[in-house]
């Protein structure tokens, strides 16, 4: 059948374009979550939902064209039913995922409308009688949305770079970007702190709140540890009262027992304190098996039971030769 014979047949370009949509949503909602461990393929699968709602749309505007010789209010209506109706489609994927056990993620509503937007902005660039101006606005206006939604992933990838060369410092904090390596216990929030005081490079302060485990996790990083000798960070306790922490290693294979990590206790005195933590501890910490230092997971540092805001300005994490 040709090309020209399938847009003549109404019923055909319907069932193809419920069946793409029957398609994408199936594969939004039964996709396999990668590795929390693997920041971006994170990022780029959160990014797909820009190209599959986007072709959500395209595949709506094909299956559902409007009249000939519609009305340019009329094609507007028609561009926003189909925008609503890929945000709509988007929002009970959410909804299925949740409802199998999964999260429904705000964000990736708003990624799908980014990528339906995309689509329709394009679409209306087409439209016969429009202007250079306003075509090629369209279009930029399509194209920014889809460089918006993938710049996290731009962002992962570069700072994956950046880690790989550091090695084996896990962070220097010599740019803001260095905060995506971690996450925040909810009891806490980290800010990049730029250099001063003629110092050349910064530092993350992380303000800890009233809470049973406010601190913070280091998650993206080198995960193959073998060779090293320890794990070292530097730590300005701004307070006059000493603050015990514990620092917490675990492995890809970590069972969320508290014996099947290691756990760590040390008091950070006022002033500036360096910790090390030998890598050989690190190792035989679980009981009845070795941590995998080919495989490390994270390196959490928090307070327990905190009864009272403090701060702590974190200067470097590394490991020794």
């Amino acid at each position: 059948m040709r090309i020209d014979e399938i847009r003549g047949n109404r019923s055909l370009r319907r069932g193809i374009a419920l069946g793409i949509v029957a398609a994408c949503t199936l594969i939004a909602v039964f996709a396999p979550v990668p590795s929390p461990h693997l920041r971006s393929v994170l990022r780029l699968h959160d990014f797909l939902h820009v190209p599959g709602f986007g072709l959500v749309a395209v595949a709506l505007l094909f299956g559902f064209p409007g009249p000939d010789g519609a009305s340019r209010a009329r094609r507007h209506w028609r561009l926003l039913v189909v925008f609503a109706a890929a945000v709509a489609d988007g929002a009970l994927v959410e909804l299925a995922q949740a409802a199998a056990g999964g999260v429904a993620d705000p964000w990736d509503v708003v990624r799908d409308g980014a990528g339906a937007a995309a689509a329709v902005l394009a679409a209306a660039s087409s439209w016969r009688g429009t202007g250079a101006l306003v075509r090629w606005g369209l279009r930029a206006a399509a194209l920014a949305l889809v460089v918006a939604a993938f710049t996290p992933s731009a962002r992962a990838i570069a700072d994956e770079v950046r880690a790989r060369r550091q090695f084996p410092v896990l962070a220097d904090f010599s740019g803001p970007s260095e905060l995506d390596r971690f996450d925040w216990s909810p009891w806490s929030t980290g800010v990049f702190l730029p250099p001063g005081g003629g110092g050349t490079r910064g530092a993350l302060l992380l303000h800890l709140r009233p809470g049973p485990y406010p601190g913070l996790w280091l998650e993206f990083f080198p995960r193959d540890w073998r060779g090293r000798r320890d794990l070292s960070f530097d730590c300005t306790n701004p307070s006059a009262t000493p603050l015990r922490v514990t620092v917490r290693i675990e492995d890809l294979e970590h069972t969320q027992e508290y014996d099947d990590r290691f756990n760590g206790k040390f008091l950070l005195v006022p002033g500036r304190n360096h910790v090390r933590i030998p890598l050989a501890e690190v190792r035989s910490a679980p009981r009845g098996r070795e941590l995998h230092l080919a495989k490390v997971a994270g390196v959490g540092v928090f307070a327990t039971d905190l009864a009272e805001p403090r701060d702590l300005i974190f200067h470097e994490f590394r490991l020794g030769a």
